[in-house]
């Protein structure tokens, strides 16, 4: 946590960019005179954890915890209801986090852990979530497996990473449990005829038009938010929360073989790209360069989903590989964190929360060390003349007002609570760093 004038500092700009959020009218007005964020095309979706009114009630929730007198309680309630009442219009058809059911629930089962109000309309969101997963079960996808399905932030991982968190789940929601860890065990496993496990991602099912150029025979996807290391943390936390599956410990233990494997040292550490490329024959070959430095892709999110597998293992080797991963991370980063933009997904908001992870978990000095630097510069991005206090900036030339958690402002005013003040950290869970 971090102390002082800094900390003051923060957390007044944590309550800026919150009020500002706090007025539907504000943000409905300031998004419709922004340009529109490549990251979330088309129109907001109200019941949206991580693009949507869901997460702007998550924040106020978190803010009310922060400054119990500012009156946030009522607008996170106000937000919250119409995030739901939004579904009766719009039926949610997906199951996931970042705009399906398990995301809203997410936001419900917070709410619900301080107010038993919210525990009818809890329940009732978990009986939907366990016909949708009742009905996937039966198509179960067959490989070779989307990203989409399998993924932290639409699919399996993600899903997933929230039911384990459910305290005394119904049977419903104990069988989704076990469908959903079988069908990561699967994704983390080689058929008997092959040699990669089912991770790998054929041409035809790349979501964007450039990896056709980079990875021409197909790859295996390394990101946080889209590849291996979402199943590894949601098999690790299945795993800490108790539940046991045929081949699952081997599952956990071939995911941290391939981010072993496939890690590139430098004077810092190790780092690792994107995705491993596969030539024709089906063999890995080498990246051309390494990823970002972000929650997303990339070395960050890698050491969290290492560290969450560490602490489901009771693993201090790895533990300390976790540790050395994110140093490394750190240290590569110095002279270049004036160039991150502000967000979670992409930028400072999302390392600062998984370096508060490491500093608060882990005997990681250099992460104490590190959180105010991070602190100081996110506020750098920030100002009061913005319609939010802070703009997505990760483009070049774009400056875009996004209200929303995952590139958006309260992702940053998520971070900023998150370090400044006594809050619960129930909210990192929809990003699979705790």
């Amino acid at each position: 946590m971090i102390t002082g004038p800094l900390a003051e500092q923060a957390r007044r700009t944590a309550r800026l960019i919150t009020s500002r959020l706090a007025d539907p009218a504000h943000v409905r007005a300031s998004v419709s005179a922004s340009i529109e964020d490549p990251n979330t095309p088309g129109p907001r979706q109200a019941s949206s954890l991580l693009a949507g009114d869901a997460g702007l009630a998550l924040l106020l929730r978190m803010a009310s915890d922060a400054d119990p007198g500012a009156g946030w309680h009522r607008d996170a309630h106000e937000r919250l209801v119409s995030a739901v009442r939004s579904t009766h219009d719009n039926p949610m058809a997906e199951y996931g986090l970042v705009a399906g059911t398990a995301g809203l629930a997410l936001v419900l089962a917070d709410f619900a852990s301080a107010d038993p109000r919210y525990r009818h309309s809890l329940g009732a969101l978990h009986t939907r979530l366990g016909e949708q997963l009742r009905e996937r079960g039966h198509r179960r996808p067959q490989p070779p497996v989307s990203v989409a399905a399998y993924d932290t932030l639409q699919g399996a991982a993600g899903t997933l990473g929230y039911l384990v968190s459910v305290p005394s789940p119904d049977d419903a929601l104990r069988d989704g449990i076990q469908e959903l860890v079988d069908e990561l065990v699967g994704v983390c496993t080689p058929a008997a005829t092959q040699t990669e496990p089912r991770w790998v991602i054929p041409p035809e099912d790349y979501p964007l038009p450039r990896e056709q150029e980079e990875y021409p025979h197909g790859y295996i996807n390394l990101g946080l938010a889209h590849g291996v290391p979402g199943p590894l943390a949601a098999l690790s936390l299945a795993w800490r929360a108790g539940y046991r599956r045929p081949g699952m410990r081997e599952a956990i233990a071939n995911a941290i073989d391939l981010l072993s494997s496939t890690a590139v040292e430098d004077g810092f550490g190790a780092d690792w790209p994107s995705g491993v490329p596969l030539d024709a024959e089906g063999r890995r070959t080498p990246a051309r360069h390494t990823a970002r430095t972000a929650w997303c892709y990339g070395a960050p999110g890698i050491a969290a989903a290492l560290l969450v597998a560490a602490e489901a293992l009771e693993d201090d080797r790895l533990r300390a590989c976790a540790v050395a991963a994110f140093e490394a991370a750190l240290r590569r980063s110095e002279d270049r964190l004036h160039t991150l933009p502000p967000t979670i997904c992409h930028g400072l908001a999302g390392l600062l929360a998984i370096c508060r992870v490491f500093a608060c978990t882990t005997d990681s000095a250099y992460a104490r060390t590190a959180l105010p630097v991070l602190a100081d510069r996110l506020l750098g991005w920030c100002d009061e003349g913005l319609a939010f206090g802070v703009q997505n900036r990760e483009e070049p030339g774009l400056r875009i007002d996004n209200p929303d958690l995952l590139c958006g402002a309260a992702g940053v005013a998520a971070a900023l609570w998150s370090v400044s003040s006594p809050v619960s950290p129930r909210w990192q869970r929809s990003l699979l760093i705790a």
